[in-house]
């Protein structure tokens, strides 16, 4: 390989990972509070679960951190976008509280799930709303 068709290929190289963007999910470290805060909000809407999932996505615009909440299947969710997005806000706010690091995240991403298991199908719809950590 000749020293510019090296050059090349290191150029073309780096020109493609470097417009990739890469994603990582993980659980977030939670606090010592996350039982009362969780139960607080299970007796109230009576989720038959809720799932954290961390994400770091690093690309050409930085690396941003999200954390996603799903609540599934609740009971009592009010309907309305108004009032689902005061309920989002509300929530994280609550699961914000429940973390080892709250600033570890720019946006909180907070869904109500509506899952239906029929046999060896599952269908999942949701509604849910984004919020930036600063408005919390």
């Amino acid at each position: 390989m000749t020293y510019s068709k090296f050059i090349l290929f290191v150029i073309t190289t780096i020109a493609v990972f470097s417009s990739c963007n890469f994603n990582h999910t993980y659980m977030p470290e939670l606090n010592g509070k996350q039982e009362a805060i969780i139960d607080s909000i299970d007796t109230k809407y009576r989720f038959e679960n809720i799932n954290l999932q961390g994400r770091k996505t690093s690309g050409t615009g930085g690396t941003h951190t999200s954390l996603t909440v799903d609540f599934i299947n609740g009971k009592n969710i009010p309907s309305g976008d108004d009032k689902i997005t005061v309920l989002a806000k509300k929530l994280a706010i609550q699961i914000r509280q429940t973390l080892k690091n709250p600033k570890e995240f720019e946006s909180y991403i907070i869904r109500f799930d509506d899952k239906v298991v029929n046999g060896n199908t599952t269908t999942t719809n949701y509604v849910g709303h984004e919020f930036k950590a600063s408005e919390l």
